[in-house]
This record gives structure tokens, sequence and C-alpha cells, in this order.
């Protein structure tokens, strides 16, 4: 079972160590029996063997199909019941033996692969329709979901059985349940060694909470499930944010320090706060600097932006956070004069400069209002609300680019 720890992550301003993305290719094994792509996703073209295997290599367009088949495919098993999967599973295999007497004709496997993909494509949507059904349904039914989850033996089912484990006793999962669904999920990770490392690491921290290990399991196996594919899967697991609140943005946001953080799985915000004329105006006046100090930023910038839109969401969505006291520290106790002080004007002209800072109160006064008119909160705790927010959001970005210079001394 997953260790009850407690966490700890990173300082929320420090650089952390940059590792590579790779990308998380699927094979399909049954088809073909290999795990390592090269121009299609199923096997190696440099150890192809067979007319099969050298026609679907010599071909791009093949070569594609078989990429999208191989995905779909993978996608469809793992979103499927049981009993559905291996019925998939036995179909594959009639479906082999009818690509296997193509003998490598290219037309013959064309029309073949087009046919086969196009239906793995719509069962594997259906199947992850079907799937995000149940999830969302979890605040309103978790005990019935939890029965409709069992048929399932896929990584995301399993982790959702874990969170259910973890968040809603009344659902009835064992922990007998939790230790077998626990290596499912991790074994779902085997074709990329390092978030599973990294999330052995949280599991076995003392300062990490089980709470926040649970989530961040969850977040990996979301992270693995194909919502961002073109596909335009939504996300159902948004409501996650206010019924675990702190643990959940911090198992969600920034964690691998590199452009893996791009694809952290972060629900937009609640409302449309941040498209206000007045937080759209103070972002545009700021960003030129946050391009120029993206520019040498390398990979770790993308574990700032998790951050921002992690802080986006959580500020729409928990709003009453930013008047707990130390909820939020930020890096720069005065942003404006952080700004009103830079020293290097060839980098950030006064002009600019003065711009920026005028456009800060109306930012504040904007948040000020909507808190009031859409979370009914008073005068008073609005305003206090909408100045941690908006001196927060200046204080993160104004870290971000404070290493190109920096105020005067």
């Amino acid at each position: 079972m997953i260790a009850r720890l407690q966490h700890t992550k990173a300082p929320r301003y420090t650089r952390l160590t940059s590792h590579p993305l790779s990308r998380l290719l699927l094979c399909l094994c049954l088809a073909f029996g290999a795990n390592t792509a090269v121009h299609a996703a199923s096997f190696d073209c440099a150890k192809a063997t067979s007319d099969i295997e050298h026609a679907i290599c010599n071909n791009p367009d093949l070569s594609s199909l078989d990429d999208r088949l191989s995905e779909s495919y993978q996608l469809a098993m793992a979103n499927l019941p049981g009993d559905q999967a291996d019925a998939l599973r036995t179909e594959q295999r009639s479906w082999l033996k009818q690509r296997d007497a193509c003998n490598g004709q290219e037309s013959c496997l064309s029309d073949l692969f087009s046919q086969r993909a196009a239906l793995l494509q719509d069962t594997a949507k259906q199947a992850a329709t079907a799937l995000d059904a149940i999830i969302a349904s979890i605040p309103a039914n978790p005990a019935t979901a939890e029965q409709q989850l069992q048929q399932y033996r896929g990584p995301l089912a399993s982790a959702w059985l874990i969170y259910l484990h973890q968040f809603a006793p009344a659902s009835k999962v064992t922990d007998a349940e939790v230790e077998k669904r626990h290596l499912t999920v991790v074994t779902a990770m085997n074709d990329d060694k390092f978030p599973q490392s990294l999330l052995r690491d949280i599991e076995n921290d003392p300062k990490t909470s089980h709470d926040v290990a649970v989530l961040t399991l969850l977040r990996m196996t979301i992270e693995r499930a194909g919502y961002e594919d073109a596909d335009g899967r939504p996300y159902v697991h948004c409501f996650i944010f206010k019924q675990q609140g702190a643990a959940a943005y911090d198992a969600f946001g920034a964690l691998y320090g590199s452009s893996r953080d791009s694809q952290a799985p972060i629900c937009p915000p609640q409302g449309d706060l941040f498209e206000q004329p007045a937080w759209q105006q103070l972002t545009k006046l700021i960003e030129p600097m946050v391009g120029k100090a993206s520019e040498n930023s390398g990979t770790i910038r993308y574990a700032s932006y998790a951050d921002w839109a992690m802080f986006r969401l959580r500020a729409t969505v928990s709003p009453e956070d930013f008047l707990k006291p130390g909820q939020r520290t930020p890096a720069t106790d005065d942003p404006e004069q952080l700004i009103r002080s830079w020293s290097d004007e060839s980098v950030w002209p006064k002009t600019q400069r003065e711009q920026l800072l005028a456009a800060i109160e109306p930012a504040r006064l904007a948040t000020m209002g909507w808190l009031q008119t859409e979370k009914h909160f008073s005068a008073s705790d609005a305003a206090k609300i909408s100045d941690a927010i908006v001196k927060t959001w200046l204080s993160d970005r104004m870290d971000f680019i404070g290493e190109m210079s920096g105020p005067e001394d």
C-alpha cells in the first residue's frame, strides 16, 4: 500500500534540476511483439524483418496508420471494462490474421489498416467517454462509481479507485484492492522510468502527506491517459481541486522541473476573472519581459508556467485561501517597488515600467469586483483577497525575470 507520508516539494521559487522530455510511445505488443519505435509506434523499423514490417516502414502513410492504430488500440484497452477489453483482444487477433494474408502488399495493407484504425479510434473514443462519465459521477455518488470502476482493469480506473479509498471511505475500496491497483498503475509506467522513480521518491518521503502521494499518483496517470490528444477529450477531474484543496493544488502543479510540466493536468480557471480587460492589459504589459526571461531559462520555464496556471485556478476556485495568513508568501514582498527600482534601463525602460505600474490598480479593482459579484465575498474580504492575488501574480513574474537584472541596491 502507498506509505502514509507527509509531502514536500522543492521551494516554490527554487530552480529545479532539468530532465529531458521523452515522448511517451505506446506499443501494440500483440500485433508486432516489440516496443521501441523509429518510424512506427508499434515496432522498431531498424529491426524490421517480415514483408509486412518492411512495407509499413517503407511507406509513410502506412507508418502513420500503424501509429494511429497502435495508439487507439492501447487507449481502448486501457479504458474498456475487463470483459470488453478481452473481446477486443480476441477481435484484434482475428484482424492480425487478415493483415498477414496481405503478404506485405501495400495496397492491401493500406485499405485494411485504414478501416481498422478508424474502427479502433471510434472504439477508443467511446470507451474514454464512458469511463469519464463514471469518473465525473464521483462527487455525487462515490459508492456507485466505485462499483462501476471495479469492472475496469486499466491504470486510470485503478488510480481513481485508490483515490476513492483515500478520500471517500464510504465507497468501501479495500486495502487489498489498493495494493493490487497501485501495482497496475506503477506497472503502466514501465515504458518511462523517470515518473515511476519520482513517484517512488514521493511515496517514500516522510515529509509527504498520504493525500498528496495519492493525488500525485492520480496526476501522473491522468497525464498518460490521452486527455491532451487532438480529439479534445476534456478533463473530468476538476472537482478534486475544490474538494481536496491544498493537497490537490500541490500535487497537480509544477513537479518535474522540465518541459514535462507542460503536460500537467491543470484545469482552466473558473469564471472569467483573468479575461477581464484590466487583467488582459496587465498581462500584455509584463509579457515582453517574461518573454525575454523565457529565452534564457531553458526547460525550467515550464515549471513556472505550470505554477502560474495553477495559481489562476486556485485564485478562482479557492480565493478564500488568500485570506489565510502565510498560505502563499510571495518571494517578493513588494513587487511594485522592484518594478520602480529596476536598474537596467536598456533591458526594461522606465516608460514601460510606468505603464505596467499604472495597470496594477485597475487589475486589483477588477478582481475585487469579481470576487463580490461572482463569489459573494464582503467588500472587506474581497479587498484583502484581491490585494493578495495581484501581489502574488506580480511576485511570481518578478521572480521569474529577476535573474536578467534587478533593482538597484
